[in-house]
């Protein structure tokens, strides 16, 4: 979840606005976590934010006596980020007014390995995206084996001799007439699956239609004991934020958003009852703002304290708005500290933090960062208006001290994939002791948007998904923008 920047729109859209207002729904700000009685209908809804309480903690951590500078860790298996490219700046998108296809890559392969594509109708459509029109889709039995090769695909079906096809994107899809879903490693897939070599791989994408996409969607994201208004709250974010992605990439990538948590979770297709009637019973709804959809992310936990879009998910100031934003520092009760993810504790040595700061400075191109001495000292350098941290300082033995984005440095921290000390937020205080340092942290990811856990408590206690949305994206409206 990155983008670049921009900072102008509204204006222009004042015929939007409009329309949004004479098809929207908006419900009443909540504060607390139980509703505060019935739904009020606001058109336009007055601009009242809900943030978290300021708290002037997490504070900082005091250098130790001592600090051992024993035992210098390799940083060898610690991934390090690479610089996106400049994206050019695209502005928000206004709500669709028919159902979108939005494209999934779900899996990224190594140039050769195979692609095993099963249907239990047992027949694919083949055809090369690059071949003229005219050109009939080939019918093979399944499975079907595909391998790249030099100048094109080999395509090899059950039973038949194997077939070569142009350079150029594949695409597989269920035979004509049939209703079957494409199988891949066990796991069915609604769509059609695009085959796309790149320099340095094969991506395999899906493309599906947005309501078709989203029952996968939630059933991955949410616990299925969790309430109804719940999942319709997370089907209209999930939605809002493909509509969004969908228009970014827009004529610049071959897909969309990836099954996972650089985007959404997706498992494909779902038999998930709740799920796909929270998808049904929500269908075209969207978050807008000032007529443009709300790119709606959220988190497992907020911790109480949420955290804006901008410097944190997103560079672009688009997305600097006041539904993705912590507000003005007003009180908000939080509703996730019930939740077995508010809080956290972890211990990580003070090596293992100076390794893994160093291969991050250098995966970004940061020399001061690279070349970080052992720290002696960790502190919370500034705050947003709910109270958390935004950017830390580093302080080392020698050396000056330097600064790193808050969750730049819970990034940094997780790039090597070592779950016992990994960081499940930036919301955090910290103590140094001669060779460690101990993090005691609130929530669980960003901390941007919605909070699930936070929503399922309001859920339990009687809101409705119009509240819960109105309290984690306030001053948005919901629109029906397709049938």
């Amino acid at each position: 979840m990155e983008d670049p920047a921009y900072n102008r729109i509204r204006r222009t859209l004042c015929a939007v606005v409009a329309l949004c207002i004479a098809s929207c729904s908006a419900s009443m700000v909540v504060t607390g976590c139980a509703p505060a009685g019935g739904e009020t209908r606001v058109t336009p809804p007055e601009p009242v934010r809900a943030i978290a309480p300021r708290d002037t903690s997490p504070g900082q951590s005091s250098p130790p006596a001592t600090v051992d500078e024993s035992d210098p860790v390799s940083t060898a298996e610690i991934a390090q980020p690479t610089r996106p490219l400049p994206i050019p700046p695209k502005p928000l998108p206004t709500p669709p007014t028919h159902e979108p296809t939005v494209a999934i890559r779900i899996d990224e392969l190594a140039i050769g390995a195979r692609v095993v594509v099963e249907t239990a109708a047992g027949r694919v459509e083949i055809a090369s995206l690059a071949a003229p029109e005219s050109e009939v889709p080939w019918i093979a039995a399944t499975p079907v084996e595909i391998r790249a090769q030099d100048g094109g695909w080999k395509v090899t079906p059950r039973g038949k001799a194997a077939r070569a096809f142009a350079a150029g994107e594949l695409e597989i899809r269920p035979a004509k007439g049939s209703s079957e879903l494409l199988a891949l490693k066990k796991q069915k897939w609604p769509g059609v699956l695009r085959l796309v070599r790149t320099s340095q791989s094969i991506d395999v994408v899906i493309d599906v239609p947005i309501e078709t996409y989203l029952p996968g969607v939630i059933a991955k994201e949410l616990y299925g004991s969790w309430d109804e208004s719940t999942f319709r709250a997370q089907a209209i974010a999930a939605r809002s934020y493909a509509v969004v992605e969908a228009a970014r990439w827009q004529g610049r990538r071959h897909y969309d958003m990836v099954a996972g948590q650089q985007s959404q979770a997706w498992i494909g297709a779902t038999d998930n009852a709740k799920a796909v009637a929270a998808v049904r019973e929500t269908r075209g709804q969207v978050l807008v703002d000032h007529g443009v959809v709300v790119p709606a992310y959220y988190s497992s936990a907020c911790g109480g304290r949420a955290a804006n879009a901008s410097g944190v998910v997103t560079d672009n100031p688009f997305h600097d708005i006041v539904p993705l934003s912590a507000g003005d520092g007003a009180p908000r009760p939080s509703c996730c500290q019930s939740a077995s993810v508010a809080t956290w504790k972890v211990t990580i040595a003070l090596a293992t933090i100076q390794a893994r700061i160093a291969s991050w400075g250098r995966g970004i191109g940061r020399s001061d960062l690279a070349t970080l001495a052992l720290p002696i000292a960790i502190e919370i350098a500034d705050k947003n208006a709910a109270g958390r941290p935004t950017t830390i300082r580093l302080r080392p033995r020698s050396g000056g001290a330097v600064t790193i984005e808050a969750e730049d440095f819970r990034r940094a921290m997780n790039a090597a994939g070592d779950s016992k000390t990994s960081m499940r937020s930036s919301d955090f205080s910290v103590s140094i002791s001669a060779k460690n340092a101990d993090f005691t942290g609130r929530g669980f990811g960003h901390g941007v948007g919605l909070c699930q856990h936070g929503a399922q408590e309001m859920a339990r206690k009687g809101s409705s998904y119009q509240q819960i949305l109105a309290r984690y994206y306030p001053d948005s409206m919901i629109m029906k923008a397709w049938k």
